[in-house]
């Protein structure tokens, strides 16, 4: 059993824990956490992480939004609780969309009343459904999203070639390369350990050697997001080793309406500076 370290607990701790079993076979965990100062004016901001990314990465702005707001956390298939049915393409735009589409109607959630705060690959998933599905949220805040994605083989090709006991030994030296590449915040790059480290363990890799890709590639185009009808703010870093800032930019083009909010540093499109952007637009959106 892989263990966390308790203190990336404390949020989940606090939270109010949901399985919803969706009807294309997926089960996901939701996490509620209720506002400390509810208002006449308080939001339910959804979060919808991407890849390796769970509620503790974004315990900064969590910590900021939750005073006036209620959070609802949905954790995407290869969470450590979340479970996938069996399929040749586990983790795509598709695939991520139509799970949060389907996660928001068995919520039964007030799309007026809600933020969506969306990251990464699961962000461009829930822009193509917001296209495909007429979905109107009070205001959507998408951290790091990139036009277009490489094809992911890396899972697959570690299962397919090393057993279960060889990924675990080479744990430490993975460890190495994510507390380099997330030097900023050590605390993201052992959450990111943990995740992979619970992923491989799932079904003892059966799963990872059936795939035809972890994530296909994939281009976004303008038919896919230009018939958004909400307020939309998309969210960059100019040093994110992660995602490509000029790719993130592109899309303000594709989308009517929407903004780009740049930030400093990798970080911060995680943590306090996010927030207080959402809270910002929430502002400019009732004004």
């Amino acid at each position: 059993m892989v263990h966390r370290p308790e203190n990336e607990y404390y949020l989940e701790n606090e939270a109010e824990k949901k399985f919803i079993e969706l009807s294309n076979g997926a089960k996901l965990r939701v996490l509620f956490l209720s506002a400390e100062k509810p208002t006449k004016d308080t939001k339910n901001i959804v979060y919808y992480s991407g890849y390796i990314s769970y509620i503790f990465l974004w315990r900064e702005s969590i910590k900021i939004l939750r005073k006036n707001h209620n959070i609802i956390f949905i954790e995407t298939r290869e969470k450590e609780f979340s479970s996938f049915p069996p399929n040749k393409v586990i983790y795509d735009i598709e695939t991520l969309g139509e799970d949060f589409i389907l996660a928001f109607e068995e919520l039964k959630l007030d799309l007026k009343k809600c933020v969506i705060a969306g990251s990464s690959i699961a962000s461009v998933g829930v822009l193509e459904a917001m296209n495909n599905h007429d979905f109107r949220p009070f205001l959507s805040v998408h951290s790091s999203p990139q036009i277009s994605y490489k094809e992911n083989k890396k899972p697959k090709i570690l299962s397919t070639i090393f057993p279960h006991w060889m990924v675990i030994s080479l744990k430490p030296f993975i460890y190495l390369i994510y507390m380099y590449k997330f030097r900023r915040d050590k605390e993201s790059g052992r959450s990111r350990i943990h995740t992979l480290s619970r992923m491989f363990q799932k079904s003892s890799l059966k799963w990872m050697r059936k795939l035809e890709s972890f994530m296909p590639d994939y281009e976004m185009t303008k038919e896919s997001v230009n018939k958004i009808n909400s307020p939309v703010i998309i969210v960059g870093a100019q040093d994110d080793p992660e995602h490509d800032t000029e790719s993130i930019k592109k899309i303000v083009k594709f989308i009517p309406g929407s903004k780009y909010r740049p930030v400093p540093f990798k970080d911060d499109t995680h943590s306090e500076a996010f927030g207080r952007i959402i809270l910002e637009e929430i502002d400019n959106v009732f004004s």
